[in-house]
């Protein structure tokens, strides 16, 4: 979905104007987040991979990319 008209969401704990309805596969595009191990949480819920076509963020919405994290 594509729209001049934009919206403001908290990315990473920081305000950000995105397109309306914008897809997470297309934000993280533009962003440049592309390759690598990491998490999208939208509004506290994990988003899986194969849904990051589908899913879009709305006004208002948390966006978190959150890395792994791993221990010994």
């Amino acid at each position: 979905m594509s729209s001049n008209v934009t919206t403001m969401i908290n990315f990473n704990g920081d305000d950000l104007a995105v397109e309306n309805g914008i897809s997470i596969e297309l934000f993280l595009a533009k962003q440049e987040i592309i390759d690598g191990r990491f998490v999208v949480v939208l509004n506290d819920e994990i988003v899986p991979k194969s849904a990051y076509k589908q899913a879009t963020v709305s006004n208002g919405d948390v966006l978190e990319i959150m890395s792994p994290i791993t221990g010994g």
